[in-house]
């Protein structure tokens, strides 16, 4: 069975929770990012290790959504911030 997969917080970013949104800087080329508060939560999930599903799941909790939108909307999140290159994949 394939274990799922973990992330982290690039090493060449730097973020802060500001009220209900989060502030990302890639501190490489300068961009910044702007997340609503879901996209926070989840951005802080992904960060800290947790894999999609448990992410989707709480998140989804929390939120009081079905968990099948929630997911569809995190996987595309999540291509968006590898893409970025905004998280990285932990080595398991």
């Amino acid at each position: 069975m394939t274990k799922p997969a973990r992330y982290r917080h690039a090493t060449h970013v730097s973020w802060r929770r500001v009220d209900t949104e989060a502030v990302i800087l890639n501190v490489d080329t300068s961009e910044y990012y702007s997340l609503d508060n879901t996209a926070a939560d989840i951005w802080e999930r992904l960060g800290r290790g947790k894999s999609l599903a448990a992410t989707v799941s709480e998140v989804a909790a929390l939120y009081g959504e079905r968990s099948e939108r929630v997911e569809k909307d995190a996987r595309a999140f999540l291509a968006d911030l590898l893409a970025e290159r905004l998280l990285e994949t932990i080595a398991l």
